[in-house]
């Protein structure tokens, strides 16, 4: 059903900065949850946050261009301490994850479904006050070879880039994460981003790093 929703075509999103950047589709997949959510065309996912939520379903996310959901997260809002589960759209859980702080750095195991001990990667994160970037090494269950993955943005503003190795020794950008302020999302405590992922690409680890790396920043503005 993914994929179907995928070949969906995506209208046009007015964004301004990082859309101008290019995304580059992958011939070997890109994969570290499930091949399934490796499409073989772009799709561009809504992710919505129910900023005054307490409990349930903290994140939608959904087509941009139809509205149609692909996955939802499940798990205590404002707090990756708690764990989170990513589920799809029929409610099956792909993996789940949670912050573990230890020392001076912050870190992330993500593991299969919802209670299984098979550890997928792991994000490691660093953050300033307006600079984040969160990494992760990880195994790919398509091809064996082992990945590099790489997100680096102001995540103030919620826009930012993922790539494929590290953007300093020529990383490819795989993936791109947009926000669109409105009056309505203000009024009705709804914050919404879209996340623009090439073909060949796990678009399922990659939502995962975004709802990460967004929560790990509002927990680090409370602490």
């Amino acid at each position: 059903m993914l994929k179907a929703l995928g070949k969906m075509a995506v209208d046009a999103v007015d964004f301004s900065g990082y859309e101008s950047v290019p995304i580059y589709a992958q011939q070997d997949p890109i994969c570290g949850t499930e091949p399934r959510f490796v499409l073989p065309q772009p799709v561009t996912l809504r992710l919505r946050e129910k900023v005054f939520s307490i409990s349930g379903d903290d994140f939608s996310i959904s087509c941009a261009a139809t509205g149609m959901e692909y996955f939802k997260c499940q798990g205590k809002v404002f707090s990756l301490r708690e764990k989170k589960i990513l589920r799809d759209n029929a409610g099956v859980p792909i993996l789940n994850f949670k912050e573990q702080l230890i020392s001076f750095t912050d870190k992330f195991n993500i593991y299969a479904g919802d209670k299984s001990d098979r550890k997928i990667c792991k994000f490691q994160t660093k953050y300033t006050f307006i600079k984040a970037k969160m990494s992760t090494d990880f195994q790919d269950v398509v091809t064996g070879r082992m990945r590099h993955v790489v997100l680096k943005g102001d995540w103030r503003d919620k826009r930012g880039i993922i790539y494929l190795g590290e953007p300093k020794q020529g990383g490819v950008p795989i993936a791109k994460i947009y926000r669109q302020m409105t009056g309505k999302g203000m009024l009705f405590g709804v914050d919404d981003y879209f996340l623009e992922i090439a073909p060949g690409v796990d678009i399922a680890l990659m939502v995962t790093m975004c709802i990460a790396l967004d929560e790990h920043v509002r927990d680090s503005k409370r602490d």
